[in-house]
């Protein structure tokens, strides 16, 4: 009977052993705001080909991808569009301090539809900006999507935030908030400049100086228990000369 036992586990155990092995995939997380879409996704593809590593992508606003992070999703590495949310999961003890980095910087500007009667402005405006354009004004939820905080700063610094805010049309994001004007749905959006000018359906009609908000700039960090070979071969190759004409291309200042 001991015998039959023992027989008996060993089936059910060098297949489970098996299976296991089998399961083990060779891929990394990475948790991305959603403005960074097109240049992560050359980078990581790139990535891909040189190392022989699946890289997933989760692109959201900033906010939203510190929450899941907060409630339990596991990423190897998280970018954000502002140091705020990298400062929320430090406090939280959610990364690995030490491997917060600045990676590359954007800028805000005012788009309206490529078709829109609207014409391109300079800085300082001759007229007010909520009189030059009567309907709605996209911008990312300025609760958790980082481009709507610098579109709020730059607002205010105006003096033209209680006089628009009324006519905010709040997106889940800075690629949702593009996607309200180039459907024209609004009169006009307040967007990063990268996106702007990857898009046919939008045209810019300002950009914002820089003294108006704080400064546009993306962060990395390894999260808790990310940390290995594979993901920092990744981090490192973000920040590669390797891969700085990407972001170049893309734009981005770094």
């Amino acid at each position: 009977m001991k015998i039959f036992r023992y027989i008996f586990l060993l089936t059910v155990l060098i297949p489970a052993c098996n299976n296991n092995r089998g399961n083990e995939k060779n891929e990394l997380v990475l948790f991305c705001a959603a403005s960074l879409t097109d240049v992560i996704s050359e980078i990581t593809s790139d990535f891909e080909k040189e190392n022989n590593v699946e890289v997933k992508l989760n692109l959201a606003s900033s906010g939203t991808l510190a929450r899941q992070i907060e409630h339990g999703a596991n990423p190897s590495i998280y970018i954000s569009a502002n140091k705020k949310w990298v400062d929320y999961l430090n406090q939280k003890n959610l990364t690995i301090y030490d491997t917060e980095k600045k990676i590359a910087g954007n800028s805000m500007v005012l788009v309206a539809p490529a078709e829109s009667e609207l014409n391109p402005v300079d800085f300082p405006l001759s007229i007010p900006l909520p009189e030059l354009f009567e309907g709605k004004l996209s911008v990312g939820d300025p609760n958790h999507v980082p481009a709507g905080n610098y579109a709020v700063q730059l607002l205010e610094n105006l003096g033209w935030k209680n006089e628009l805010k009324p006519r905010f049309l709040p997106a889940k994001d800075v690629r949702s908030a593009l996607m309200v004007v180039e459907l024209g749905e609004a009169e006009a959006g307040i967007v990063y400049k990268t996106d702007a000018l990857k898009s046919e359906k939008v045209k810019i009609i300002a950009e914002f100086p820089d003294s108006l908000y704080q400064p546009v700039n993306y962060y990395m960090v390894v999260i808790q228990g990310g940390k290995n070979k594979k993901s920092l071969s990744l981090y490192n190759y973000i920040m590669s000369e390797e891969a700085e004409h990407i972001w170049k291309k893309y734009g981005f200042s770094i």
